[in-house]
């Protein structure tokens, strides 16, 4: 066993944490790899990434090697996000996607509409609404909504096997049987 003297600090391999963050980024917001690439270097104010790397090297922890580059390849990937310049960029993609939801799948919707949330979480002063996003939260794409169901639940959007997304939030799937079976004083909290 190898015994690193006190005080000598392992050297943290950038590239490989550089690597992993962009993958990270890429797999999580469904995104090719070279679209981060380009987003990070498209960016207004490209983020020197071997700089937030070095910044970060308090997220370079774990029991192995492989844990550590995990860990720090995290915390440069939310500060990725967090460049209004890459937010910029990325933003459009995943709003399109919400744009042109197929209906088929409410989880789908729900996933996008996490993952714009998160984006814009890193970068409050841009990004205050989904409305930054050409999205108004009210006209989301859905199946039509019976009236009964509208009249009884505010519901969100709806998808072709009747998931409804519901919910101050828009964070609640609810099939719409339930809705209709629910008792009224529940309903009327949920808008």
């Amino acid at each position: 066993m190898h015994v690193m003297p006190a005080g000598c600090v392992r050297m943290i391999d950038n590239g490989i944490v550089i690597e992993k963050a962009i993958w990270k980024i890429a797999e999580e917001y469904d995104f090719d790899v070279r679209t981060v690439e380009d987003a990070i270097k498209k960016s207004e104010v490209p983020p020197d990434l071997e700089k937030l790397v070095s910044e970060g090297i308090f997220c370079f922890r774990g029991p192995n090697d492989n844990v550590k580059y995990d860990n720090a390849a995290l915390c440069l990937s939310c500060k990725i996000l967090a460049n209004s310049g890459v937010a910029k960029i990325l933003l459009p993609i995943i709003c399109e996607r919400i744009r042109n939801w197929d209906h088929e799948d409410i989880t789908v919707l729900l996933s996008d509409l996490k993952k714009v949330i998160a984006i814009m979480e890193l970068n409050p002063d841009e990004y205050p609404g989904l409305q930054e996003c050409s999205i108004k939260p009210e006209e989301l794409p859905s199946e039509q909504i019976p009236e009964d169901v509208k009249e009884k639940f505010h519901v969100w959007s709806m998808d072709k096997k009747g998931m409804c997304l519901v919910g101050i939030d828009a964070n609640k799937l609810m099939h719409i049987d339930e809705i209709r079976n629910a008792p009224v004083d529940i309903c009327v909290n949920q808008t």
